[in-house]
């Protein structure tokens, strides 16, 4: 199924019956990295919907770039279009990022949050972070997308715990081999939309919030899991045994009983008027 919103086009996958719940990929990755839970989930019960965000998977990727609030807003138009009035929205890594912007910009939208290895726009991760990420770009803009992956991408420290494990390499290869790289190649770089953070905002955000982190998750990641889970204010925070920063490919059977889990409890959230 194809959803288009400002001109680009968002491929979407429906499977089930039942509420709605989204499910948000993770930077360079795609769709695919819900591929072993989203079974569980429409197992039991729910209706499961997951997009390629624009700039990834088989999604559009337009030429002048892209901010927090595109990615919001084209996470809004499918629930709008797909799961009226609102939706269970889980999301792994910058999906976290996106998920946290549309509950900020458009509460009415979102029925609960799973926050899976969160990333969360506005936190201040260390330098050395910071740098690897500008590393990647750069390979990308110099030498392309799959050198870039080959060399950079899959050794990196949020990548390799995954890329170690006999079969997943393989799968994640399949996704960021085939990365179309849109946020780094567009001629207008990603730049702020709002004049506000989305960390000095997240006591407002008044559903239901699961916060997951993997056991061996990289400390700046375990730094910004526990401060959703000491900030929104009904927020628990669930670690996964043995899994990296990947937790929906590394252990995908712990995370989809953790997120039945959550999701079945009846929604007694105080929503905003």
């Amino acid at each position: 199924m194809i959803i288009e919103r400002d001109g680009v086009a968002l491929h979407v996958v429906c499977e089930g019956n039942g509420e709605t719940v989204v499910l948000l990929h993770g930077h360079t990755l795609d769709l695919r990295v819900w591929d072993d839970v989203a079974p569980a989930l429409v197992e039991a019960g729910f209706r499961v919907v997951r997009y390629d965000q624009r700039g990834h998977g088989r999604s559009g990727s337009p030429r002048g770039g892209y901010r927090w609030g595109d990615h919001a807003a084209d996470l809004a138009a499918v629930i709008e279009r797909l799961a009226p009035p609102a939706a269970h929205v889980v999301g792994h890594s910058k999906g976290s990022g996106i998920a946290l912007e549309c509950a900020l910009r458009r509460a009415h939208l979102v029925r609960s949050l799973g926050l899976v290895g969160p990333l969360v726009p506005d936190f201040r991760l260390p330098e050395t972070m910071v740098a690897s990420f500008r590393e990647l770009a750069r390979a990308i803009r110099g030498r392309g997308v799959q050198p870039a992956m080959r060399e950079l991408w899959l050794a990196h420290p949020l990548i390799a715990t995954a890329a170690a494990r006999p079969g997943l390499r393989e799968r994640l290869e399949a996704m960021l081999l085939t990365f179309p790289a849109g946020e780094y190649l567009a001629s207008v770089r990603d730049m702020p939309d709002r004049d506000w953070k989305v960390t000095d905002r997240l006591a407002e955000i008044a559903v239901r919030t699961l916060v997951v982190r993997g056991e061996r998750e990289v400390p700046e990641f375990v730094a910004m899991a526990d401060f959703l889970g000491g900030s929104i204010p009904q927020a628990r925070l669930k670690v996964v045994p043995g899994s990296g920063h990947l937790v929906p490919l590394e252990e995908a059977a712990a995370l989809s009983q953790t997120l039945v889990g959550f999701l079945r409890v009846r929604d007694v959230s105080i929503r905003p008027v």
